[in-house]
């Protein structure tokens, strides 16, 4: 039987390497790495999950060629001791017949942290900072000449240590207003030695050098691509500027590949497109690779938000790539390559491009995760799903994140598994996040674990809100209570009047909105300006008030700074540094967080609390004592989020 995706199965030549198929793990920052940039076991268990998945080639995240005060932000290749983990990371790949390169790059005058000027220079062509107002302007050192050509000296001594490690070659990363853009960039290269001129073909005398280091060190077997970002900024480079610099580099003979993207990651109305959330719809950002494809003949790799087989076959068959570069996909689904060969899309977790636990955890100092995908960042432990050694009765209780989790797992491991579902519809509060503006998208996780259950042969009693008797009546072995939680009220006066509802009420739809709307926020998540939005679309005129710095602190970054846009369009008044004491009955009487000061908000109908939830656990104590085994998981345990819901979940089913 063919393929349903023959354009997506089909072997390519890239270099002298025969790639099995047209799927690139793209380079991203999975932050598995010890404080001085050195790449731990972690690191290569999560490399060889996405080998064994499937995929075609790896690019190991972006790596520095010298030490720049900011190791923890990017592995370490100036260090000889990255050698033997380097041949660790490529004998992961290699045992499933997958090359796998390594990103190199350097972040010239781009602030990377929160405190990374403090630690290391800002290098660049000119005393120039970037003109960009929403990251911090801090004026670079003026690299002399000799300056410029040690780092060209770097690049080839990083490249000795990744051939000495094993690995396949290099990708250039050049973008991002790191230090290969500030080169490239009139704005930033005022230069008047060899690595300046008036025209892009004579400011890329540095990328020149580097490939020619690069290339001396890799040889002709290895390979050496280049990764271009769109700063999508009037101060860097383009798509445009990237297609005539792509032109000049095809006809030096020097590289084997193009990989174009998108956005400067420390400015965030640009870096929110490198790492586009679900506000942005599959496959939009073709135009990038289809653009190179147009002035060149080797091979392009295009990304972005391609998030089924379906959409990454579409494009390589319309020849807007010859890859389709994938990092958040495999980070929520590892094995969406077999699955898709095989013929198993069903299976497939689709990225819901959230942001949460992949680029969210970026922000924390963690290693990646997955919002519905408790495996990843643990695939030492939770890789393999081992059947259990006697198959017992489980009860599982709630049909939220945590509850299905513990279900499917449950299931997999061979156990005979009844699930109880109170509503109508599996899912928990999945259902209202799916029903706020532009998030539609979450119901990929109810759908996915529907289609499981269902292929499982799981048990699922929907509309039944089981109490204590009946599920003993079930003589389990085990019982999971994932009964969620209830919208908490924060205490303050007047929290339990008529005209101060929930967003849960609100999303519900049962409630009657007045016309002027206060939401309060005390969390800093997506729960308040997700539901100010919803409210803006009814008609309503809205203020959100947080103690917070700002609205959506706790929000993921990309897709939080798309959310705040929304807002500020739709004319939501944000209103940070504030806590509410009382509701009164057509006002609310509010304070300043730091200076204390009093402020009556005034003509207010509606008062919408945001403030997440209490645990429903009545069940979980009513049952004590009298099940073989019982697990309090999820929101009923502590709420928090659907990631750790999940994670509840599976660390309960995996024990029974």
């Amino acid at each position: 039987m063919g393929s349903a995706f023959p354009n997506l199965f089909r072997p390519i030549q890239v270099g002298r390497y025969t790639l099995k198929n047209r799927i690139m793990n793209t380079g991203h920052a999975a932050h598995f790495q010890t404080a001085d940039g050195l790449p731990t076991q972690r690191y290569v268990d999560y490399v060889r999950e996405r080998a064994r998945g499937g995929v075609g080639i790896i690019v190991i995240g972006h790596t520095v060629t010298h030490y720049d005060g900011e190791a923890a932000a990017s592995l370490a290749s100036y260090d000889d001791r990255i050698i033997p983990l380097y041949a660790r990371i490529a004998e992961a790949a290699h045992a499933h017949a997958v090359p796998i390169l390594n990103q190199l790059g350097h972040r010239g005058r781009r602030v990377v942290d929160s405190g990374g000027f403090l630690q290391r220079p800002l290098l660049a062509p000119s005393a120039i900072p970037a003109p960009d107002f929403s990251a911090p302007q801090l004026v670079p050192h003026a690299m002399t000449t000799g300056e410029v050509e040690e780092v060209v000296a770097s690049f080839g001594q990083a490249t000795r240590r990744i051939v000495k490690g094993a690995l396949d070659g290099v990708e250039l990363a050049v973008g991002i207003d790191y230090l290969f853009a500030n080169f490239l960039s009139a704005q930033a290269n005022r230069r008047t030695d060899r690595y300046g001129g008036a025209t892009l073909a004579e400011r890329m005398s540095f990328l020149n050098e580097v490939i020619e280091v690069v290339r001396g060190e890799l040889g002709l077997q290895r390979l050496l691509g280049v990764r271009f970002y769109d700063d999508l900024v009037d101060y860097s480079l383009g798509l445009e500027d990237y297609k005539e610099v792509a032109r000049l580099l095809e006809q030096a003979g020097k590289v084997d590949y193009f990989n174009m993207w998108q956005g400067i990651v420390t400015s965030p109305r640009s870096g929110r497109e490198h790492w586009p959330s679900h506000y942005y719809k599959p496959g939009q950002f073709a135009h990038l690779p289809a653009g190179l494809k147009q002035v060149v003949k080797l091979p392009v790799v295009g990304a972005g938000r391609i998030d089924s087989p379906a959409v990454a076959e579409r494009l390589i068959a319309e020849g807007k790539a010859d890859l389709v570069g994938l990092a958040r996909t495999l980070i929520a689904d590892p094995h969406w390559p077999n699955k898709a060969r095989e013929g198993r899309t069903e299976e497939i977790r689709t990225c819901i491009a959230c942001t949460q636990s992949c680029v969210g955890h970026f922000y924390l100092g963690m290693g990646v995760g997955c919002i519905y995908n408790p495996v990843t960042g643990r695939e030492a432990e939770w890789a393999e799903l081992p059947r259990a050694p006697r198959a017992k009765r489980v009860v599982v209780v709630g049909g939220g994140p945590a509850g299905l989790e513990a279900a499917r797992v449950a299931a997999e491991r061979g156990h005979r598994v009844v699930l109880f579902e109170q509503t109508g519809r599996l899912g928990g509060q999945v259902k209202l996040i799916a029903r706020t503006p532009g998030r539609e998208i979450f119901e990929e996780i109810i759908l996915y674990f529907e289609r499981r259950l269902a292929s499982l042969g799981v048990d699922v009693r929907l509309g039944r809100a089981a109490v204590a008797a009946e599920l003993l009546a079930e003589a389990p072995d085990a019982v999971v209570v994932a009964t969620g939680s209830t919208a908490f009220r924060p205490e303050f006066l007047g929290a339990e009047q008529r005209h101060v509802l929930t967003a849960r009420e609100v999303i519900e739809g049962n409630a009657a909105i007045g016309q002027r709307v206060l939401v309060v926020d005390s969390q800093g998540r997506p729960e308040a300006p997700s539901v100010a939005e919803l409210l803006a679309d009814m008609g309503r005129e809205v203020e959100l008030v947080t103690g917070l710095e700002h609205v959506a602190r706790h929000m993921p970054y990309p897709a939080g700074h798309n959310l705040l846009e929304r807002l500020m369009r739709k004319g939501v008044r944000l209103t940070p540094y504030t806590g509410v004491w009382e509701v009164r009955e057509n006002a609310v009487e509010a304070y300043n967080v730091v200076t204390w000061e009093p402020r009556t908000i005034a003509d207010i109908d509606t008062v919408v609390l945001a403030a997440g939830g209490q645990p429903d656990d009545r069940l979980y104590h009513a049952l004590q004592g009298k099940v073989p085994a019982l697990f309090a998981v999820g929101d009923c345990f502590q709420p928090r989020d659907i990631e750790v819901a999940t994670v509840d979940g599976h660390r309960a089913a995996r024990a029974i």
